[in-house]
């Protein structure tokens, strides 16, 4: 168990789930009654818990998606059940659960199991929600069609005898579709080698002001970048001097800025860089007011919504790559929202990786 564990009571008696998080603060679990069951999704994404406590009324509505959220999301739930005098009845109502404890026996019983149930998921790797050889087969196997789709978008541009405002914007339209699925099988295949790489990152020393400022003006030369002015921001704190793997971060930044890229619209996007000593954190600023849909998260790797993030939709394949190779520094990432200004993507590292100091 460690400081950051949290727990979310989901209980229709909002008296008796703040009685229980006094109670699991006496075991060192951070407790929070959460909302209205349809806001499930947000309560989890907003600060994912450790572990999710649902006080089973006895109906199999109420919180049927709390429970499917949080499984969907691998969090353990742990039901708060009166048993009753059936088995066969507790037996049915106990199995959508990862454990379970009686309503008269809730102290100390429920925060011995999650305990328990915090400590074996903490034992074990985070497994992908996708099986990357079946997507690395297929990232393969796609990318033939798509270049044959390229060739004839191609040949229908120099071989048609009238062309038109209407035919432009066509073509423009199957050559954009055409980018959007080559950039998806790009972050596909990324996704699958950092899943399966066993390779730890290996720390050099670089300049990571110069290094950004690099990536950025090989970024501007390269023909068929997006239009969206990026700039690099030196004005906070920035250590001068890192160790880290240059090359896995060079993916984090380059998929953390197309997400941001992605958002700004004909916004700006603001590569800030502050930190001290010990850490670097890189934000990524878009200065446009963002959709209410886009909410402050701390960013999962293996929890996304899209492959490709929309401005509306910021959770794409691009942000969990991004915080897999944080998570791989030992680090973390998260989206920060101020509602009616601007969003920003904050990748948090430490200044030297674990092998290095």
């Amino acid at each position: 168990m460690t400081e950051s564990d949290r727990v979310i009571i989901f209980d229709v008696e909002a008296g008796r789930a703040s009685s229980m998080a006094t109670m699991l603060a006496r075991w060192g679990l951070s407790a929070s009654h959460g909302p209205d069951p349809t806001g499930a999704a947000a309560a989890l994404d907003r600060e994912p818990p450790s572990a999710v406590v649902v006080v089973d009324p006895g109906d199999e509505e109420t919180f049927s998606a709390a429970k499917a959220e949080a499984r969907s999301r691998g969090i353990p739930v742990v039901a708060v059940i009166e048993p009753g005098a059936d088995p066969r009845t507790l037996a049915t109502r106990v199995r959508d659960y990862d454990d379970w404890v009686s309503a008269s026996a809730i102290d100390p019983d429920l925060a011995t199991r999650l305990l328990g149930l915090i400590g074996r998921k903490g034992a074990t790797a985070r497994t992908p929600v996708i099986e990357p050889r079946f997507l690395a087969l297929a990232v393969h196997d796609l990318r033939t069609p798509l270049n044959v789709i390229g060739l004839t978008i191609r040949a229908i541009a120099q071989s048609a005898p009238v062309k038109n405002a209407e035919f432009e914007e066509d073509l423009t339209f199957l050559q954009e579709n055409a980018r959007q699925i080559e950039k998806m099988l790009a972050q596909i295949g990324d996704f699958c080698r950092l899943v399966e790489s066993t390779t730890p990152p290996t720390g050099m020393e670089f300049d990571l002001c110069r290094f950004l400022g690099d990536l950025l003006e090989d970024r501007a030369s390269r023909p068929g970048v997006e239009a969206t002015p990026v700039t690099l921001d030196l004005s906070g704190n920035r250590p001068c001097e890192v160790s880290l793997d240059s090359n896995r971060a060079r993916m984090a930044v380059h998929h953390a800025l197309a997400n941001a890229v992605g958002a700004a619209g004909p916004a700006a996007v603001r590569v800030r860089v502050d930190g001290d000593a010990d850490r670097v954190r890189i934000e990524f600023i878009v200065d446009r007011p963002p959709p209410p849909t886009v909410t402050s998260i701390a960013l999962r790797s293996d929890v996304f919504e899209r492959l490709s993030g929309s401005a509306a939709e910021r959770r794409g394949l691009d942000l969990a790559i991004a915080t897999r190779i944080s998570e791989l520094f030992g680090g973390s990432a998260r989206l920060e929202v101020d509602p009616g200004h601007r969003s920003t993507i904050v990748l948090d590292w430490p200044a030297r990786i674990a092998s290095d100091r």
